[in-house]
């Protein structure tokens, strides 16, 4: 329902006739209003409302609905920056509705009053909290079904998952060996908890990553930046560019970092793509931290990247990647840099496969067959808008390129070995309408 709605409803009610009625609808406003608060003064109706609707609905009276009363109170003083006074409510809420509320309502009050401890710089107290809510869901969560994945009961699922990746966080904040080495247990058992392609799952895989980042920094034994790397792409897999593109961005940033620390042959220029395609998504204007620190990456790993080969550039870098890696490594970095050109506006769009293709076309001409047939059948995927942009391009490029005839042979060769029937006279269309002559 709509903020109106809920005011409407809220007005239908005579408060001397039906107090305890007006109170539950004072309530749900109160809710709606807080969650949509843009403003201080949102927030302070929010909690006018809510205290309105604890004096009818009574601790004594109705002691859960004043515990849920009581929990959204907190959160209007935890979003209005007043974290003490949001424990305080948080661990009363919990209080009264543990004997009373149903199992997974108790364990999100502890949640509650653990995160509010970890707010509070108390970590080791939020862990104590976090440890009850955990017991509790882990007792009375369903289990799996034999040949299923996950749990039935999806809601203590997402709060045993939230329990797990608090507390991890929590043991983090401690920061000893021990304490990272037992928040990455909790990090992988909530990837496990919590449903696939949930945004909780991809945040459990981020973090994951990053604990092993950084145990691999202090040099703990038993920990591999390879690990790392593979947390981070499994976040990925949820994070998406288009779904969450700023945590899509974070995690792009965060494999950069352990592609740069795992060191194996070629992912300097991994990293070096990855670290781009995070600044393509992060605005400096409202992520000017993470921009600034994905920036002081990516020219770090040009300098390292320069180095060994001085002046070539950065798509030039990970055009050699692309010719020197697996074709299933291949398609997927084709993909993730066509995906993003894709959500691009036109001129965008342009500049990107313009380094992209033109980069390409430097490549000796074997190491261009295998990049375009990957390249190919990926557009092949995507919007149409994106394979007329790109075969403008190509014909483009070609034409301004000193092998242009070895290049449109070599194409010519990789659209009769990869497309058929309808694809291959598409795409040939489209060529032939940009000056394209088959050789």
């Amino acid at each position: 329902m709509t903020i109106e709605n809920l005011e409407a409803a809220l007005a239908a009610v005579n408060l001397a006739e039906a107090p305890d009625g007006w109170a539950l609808a004072a309530y749900r406003l109160a809710v709606a209003r807080s969650e949509a608060a843009g403003r201080p003064e949102d927030l302070d109706q929010a909690l006018e409302l809510l205290d309105k609707a604890a004096r009818i609905l009574t601790a004594d009276r109705a002691p859960v609905e004043h515990g849920r009363i009581l929990t959204a109170a907190a959160n209007c003083h935890r979003a209005g920056g007043r974290p003490g006074r949001a424990l305080e409510m948080f661990a009363r809420a919990a209080e009264l509705l543990a004997p009373r509320a149903p199992v997974n309502e108790h364990a999100g009050a502890l949640i509650n009053v653990g995160l509010a401890h970890c707010e509070a710089g108390k970590p080791a107290a939020g862990i104590e909290a976090l440890n009850r809510a955990i017991e509790i869901v882990t007792a009375h969560r369903e289990p799996v079904p034999a040949g299923g994945e996950g749990s039935t009961d999806d809601e203590a699922s997402r709060l045993l998952g939230a329990a797990l990746i608090n507390r991890a966080q929590a043991r983090q904040a401690l920061g000893t060996d021990e304490d990272l080495e037992s928040a990455a247990d909790d990090y992988r058992a909530a990837v496990t908890a919590l449903p696939e392609a949930s945004l909780q799952a991809g945040m459990a895989a981020h973090g994951l990553g990053a604990t092993i980042l950084e145990l691999c920094r202090r040099g703990s034994a038993g920990w591999d930046a390879r690990d790392a790397a593979g947390a981070f792409e499994q976040s990925l897999s949820v994070l998406s560019h288009t779904s969450f593109p700023f945590h899509h961005a974070v995690a792009r940033h965060s494999l950069a970092l352990a592609y740069e620390a795992r060191s194996e042959p070629g992912d300097l220029a991994r990293a070096l793509n990855s670290a781009h395609a995070a600044i393509a998504v992060f605005d400096p204007r409202l992520h000017a931290s993470h921009w600034r620190t994905a920036h002081a990456t990516l020219a770090r790993l040009e300098s390292a990247l320069d180095g060994g080969d001085p002046g070539i550039g950065r798509s030039s870098h990970v055009a050699r990647l692309l010719a020197a890696t697996t074709e299933a490594e291949r398609d997927q970095l084709l993909r993730d840099r066509l995906l993003r050109a894709a959500s691009l506006p036109p001129t965008g769009m342009s500049a990107d496969l313009d380094a992209l293709i033109g980069s390409l076309a430097d490549l000796d001409l074997d190491g261009y067959r295998r990049v375009l047939r990957s390249l190919i059948g990926g557009l092949m995927e995507l919007p149409d808008r994106l394979l007329e942009a790109a075969c403008e391009t190509v014909c483009r490029i070609h034409a301004e390129h000193h092998s242009t005839e070895a290049l449109n042979e070599t194409l010519d060769s990789v659209i009769t070995e990869r497309l058929f029937g309808p694809q291959r006279v598409r795409v040939r269309d489209l060529l032939e309408a940009n000056g394209w002559v088959r050789p």
